[in-house]
């Protein structure tokens, strides 16, 4: 591991390894912190990007299982206005396409948009930022916002739909997607140092995002107002306690989050993908095809996996982007089948 650590040239990473309901190892390399020497230790807390769509993955689960919504619902049920790609009027678009990013969707307009808001968490909501994507009038308004597929029909890996799942979070539960989680996830996991808003996140346990483009590096955390897809902090052990409990299928330390049926649906491979399951999906890393999820953003890289044959599983945390973590994965995997 520290040969792999220092070949790559990494700032830090933070890691652990977990099997069934056990935390098998923990452990961190590197700073978390360079100005100061601050060390990075497994309570340090990373800005995970998109493995936070699992998530907000679950939090949808919870509303299937409530009977409050279903899978293959049109979301326009609960949203103020109509969401149709405009090539494809009459084609409803469900939540199982969002999750599976098959909704036809799409970034790309969107990415022309600089919206982080730094040392502080965005002003605008949910609500405002989709009523500026989905309105005519919307500054993040465009038929481009849609692809040229119908709904279902091709996979295009979409952080709007999944942000949009948060939004229908917060007008199904008139609760802030925030609050709902920490309600129905966090606390009853026992999640204490996870959250999604950084003024709720001691500044001091948190990772320094290293990134060229970052442009203060004085002040480099950051937030975006589509959230849902990408902005948790949270620790490795934290999380471990949450990949448990999707490798238990729903429960972990005798609290139910979901069903083993609902775990099943979401480990289970949509609209004929060979890897893409609900968020989760499956990676070939090293000789293992693993079920998990990756993340990057500005200064950051998250992996979380598992091997569905032995329950073994993986989280890695590093505060640089496009970190180059295949190989230190493969390590931890080979460590814990000799355990």
């Amino acid at each position: 591991m520290k040969s792999e650590f220092s070949k790559q040239g990494l700032t830090s990473i933070s890691y652990c390894i977990v099997k069934n309901d056990k935390l098998l190892y923990s452990n961190a390399l590197g700073y978390a912190n360079q100005s100061n020497n601050t060390l990075a230790t497994d309570a340090t807390r990373y800005l995970i990007a998109s493995v936070s769509k699992t998530i907000t993955a679950v939090a949808i689960m919870r509303l299937v299982e409530q009977n409050l919504i279903s899978l293959d619902d049109d979301i326009n049920q609960f949203l103020p206005y109509s969401v149709r790609n405009p090539n494809f009027q009459n084609d409803k678009i469900t939540y199982r396409m969002l999750l599976s990013h098959t909704s036809s969707i799409i970034d790309d307009f969107q990415e022309n948009f600089e919206l982080d808001c730094y040392g502080k968490d965005c002003s605008m909501t949910l609500e405002q930022y989709f009523n500026n994507v989905f309105l005519p009038k919307g500054q993040f308004y465009s038929s481009t916002n849609f692809s040229k597929y119908k709904p279902s029909t091709n996979e295009d890996y979409s952080n709007l739909g999944s942000a949009l799942l948060g939004y229908l979070v917060e007008r199904i539960t008139h609760t802030s997607f925030d609050e709902y989680c920490k309600t129905n996830i966090f606390n009853p996991l026992n999640m204490t140092k996870t959250e999604w808003r950084l003024a709720n996140t001691p500044i001091a346990e948190l990772a320094i995002p290293y990134s060229k483009d970052i442009p203060n590096q004085n002040n480099p955390h950051y937030t975006f107002p589509d959230y849902p897809n990408g902005g948790l902090r949270t620790t490795v052990l934290d999380l471990s306690i949450f990949l448990r409990m999707i490798i238990l299928n729903g429960t972990f330390n005798g609290t139910q989050i979901l069903s083993q049926s609902s775990m099943k649906t979401m480990k289970t491979l949509q609209f004929g993908s060979v890897d893409q399951c609900l968020s989760f999906y499956f990676e070939t890393i090293g000789s293992k095809r693993l079920l998990g999820h990756s993340g990057g953003e500005k200064g950051v890289t998250a992996e979380m996996y598992y091997d569905t044959g032995t329950n073994i599983g993986i989280i890695i945390f590093s505060n640089e982007e496009d970190a180059p973590l295949d190989n230190i994965i493969s390590i931890m995997f080979n460590y814990a089948e000799k355990l």
